[in-house]
């Protein structure tokens, strides 16, 4: 792992580009140096999956040598439908047994067979009669052709981890201990978007939904004929906030278009939040109120999201910028203002960034609520 004050290249795979965050580790957390992205052609990653890594490995090559990046490894996150979290209770059993038997127990869990998978897990929770693990899944293929477009590039992987986990250790290092309990995550991207609740800082369910930024886009050059520059511009132009006027809409057909859209996925992220309050022991019915909805990602972007989903879900909503406000273990000064106020689309590379400083000093997490304060 990387040593004090040394740098740190991280690289977030998305749909439509890569984004990397550079910086140095510092004794007292993290200094930004410089963000950027680097855009790929259609069709370079599909579902998580580079399948033009030499595409991408020339994208990824130009970008660093225009910024004048000189690092040999970086941390990556990857994401895709079939990369998973979620917790898993298990008959009780030592560490060693687990780590033999994890292959077998996950294939319950797992939409393919467990040898297409690289599986880890953290044991959350021992008792007598049980175990309960986080267990962590990406498909191979996925991690292999992204280890390749870095190998390509010239860098080795350093990390490779899920985008989800990287969401929440930005939110984490920022919030520490004022972080919620129980709260719900929603990364809205280029081509997929992921919700996640977290529970006691932990990853109790994810979940890809396959509505995002780019289906607002396509829907709008399909009915309008508009080109990607005119599409970008009516997305900045758009407030949401007009779809809770009574009568507004009808004089903006671009927002009457994307409203079934953002409802339908609005739908999604309702499903998957009643499934988890579902899955909640009775005997831990506190759990199961989600206290609030963090919106990350380049999707999530759009004026007045996050009243339209609070209005729509009926649960307190707010957008996430890292880069607003002081935060003791973030030094973001050097970011470009443009960067600094779409913060939300740089929510995964930034967490990637950050891994070892977590590993340095984890966290801090808020004290448990009691079923009586949570009530």
């Amino acid at each position: 792992m990387p040593r004090r004050n040394e740098p740190i290249l991280a690289v977030d795979v998305g749909s439509t580009s890569l984004k990397l965050c550079c910086g140095v580790l510092t004794p007292n957390g993290f200094t930004i140096e410089r963000l950027i992205e680097a855009p790929l052609p259609a069709n370079t990653v599909r579902e998580g999956l580079v399948l033009e890594p030499n595409v991408a490995a020339r994208a990824l090559r130009a970008a660093l040598s225009q910024a004048g990046v000189r690092q040999r490894s970086a941390f990556v996150a990857v994401g895709g439908p079939q990369v998973t979290a979620r917790p898993v209770r298990l008959p009780p059993m030592t560490p060693d047994v687990l780590r033999k038997s994890i292959q077998f127990e996950a294939a319950r869990y797992l939409p393919s067979a467990a040898e297409e998978h690289l599986i880890g897990f953290e044991i959350l929770h021992s008792a007598d009669d049980h175990l309960e693990i986080l267990l962590v899944a990406a498909p191979r293929s996925v991690v292999d052709s992204v280890i390749s477009m870095l190998e390509r590039a010239g860098l080795e992987a350093e990390l490779v981890e899920i985008q989800p986990f990287a969401s929440l250790r930005t939110v984490h290092a920022l919030w520490q201990a004022q972080m919620p309990h129980v709260f719900a995550l929603l990364d809205i991207g280029g081509g997929h978007t992921q919700i996640s609740v977290v529970r006691r800082g932990t990853l109790a369910l994810t979940r890809y939904i396959p509505i995002a930024g780019e289906t607002l886009t396509a829907a709008m050059k399909g009915y309008f004929h508009f080109s990607d520059e005119e599409v970008n511009q009516i997305k900045r132009s758009l407030n949401l906030e007009e779809l809770l006027q009574t009568g507004a809409p009808q004089e903006n057909p671009p927002l009457r278009l994307v409203q079934p859209i953002l409802d339908e996925l609005i739908r999604e992220v309702r499903r998957s939040l009643n499934y988890y309050q579902s899955q909640v022991q009775a005997s831990k019915a506190h759990e199961g109120r989600i206290e609030t909805l963090v919106l990350t990602g380049g999707g999530a972007l759009m004026r007045g999201i996050a009243p339209y989903f609070e209005h729509r879900l009926g649960i307190p909503a707010q957008l996430f910028n890292p880069f607003e406000g002081d935060h003791a273990c973030l030094r973001a000064e050097r970011v470009h203002p443009d960067q600094r106020e779409q913060g939300a689309q740089w929510v995964v590379a930034l967490g990637t960034a950050l891994a070892p400083l977590e590993l340095r000093k984890p966290f801090a997490l808020a004290e448990p609520q009691s079923e009586v304060q949570a009530a």
